[in-house]
């Protein structure tokens, strides 16, 4: 619960919301709350069917059906397409940009050329995130460093 929650889904709902001017609460991390799951067998909230068994038994009457029944969605930023179009000149002119990285001389510009290549082919795989990795250091190391 503090690693996945505290480190990155608490940080990704926080700063969605603010930056869409929403008020957002967490209502089931009240230590009420939590004291009360935490003091209930295992066996009446873990099921064999699945998870979330007190919640999903909690609004049974009062949620359609078809929630019940569907596919786990996750909360993803999504990367590769803001990489692909609105960021995209920030990777290829300015921050992984080749005249950028070899005037800083910390990466291999052509480690950093291939993973643009496959950001922008037809099967990126995880390139996006790696090239995440590299945008927020190389936007800090502008910040910070530079000069």
């Amino acid at each position: 619960m503090h690693l996945v929650l505290v480190n990155d889904m608490l940080v990704k709902v926080d700063q969605m919301s603010m930056a869409n001017s929403l008020e957002v609460r967490v209502p089931f991390l009240d230590y009420t709350v939590v004291d009360f799951a935490f003091s209930l067998p295992i066996e009446s909230k873990i099921n064999p069917e699945g998870r979330k068994r007190i919640l999903r038994d909690a609004f049974r009457n009062d949620l359609p059906e078809e929630l019940y029944h569907r596919s786990k969605k996750g909360f993803e930023v999504p990367l590769l397409k803001w990489f692909r179009k609105e960021l995209k000149p920030l990777i290829t002119d300015e921050l992984l940009s080749e005249s950028f990285v070899e005037a800083q001389g910390i990466f291999n510009y052509g480690e950093i050329d291939r993973l643009k290549k496959k950001l922008f082919s037809l099967n990126p795989g995880d390139a996006h995130a790696k090239i995440w990795a590299l945008v927020v250091f190389q936007y800090w190391w502008r910040k910070w460093m530079k000069d």
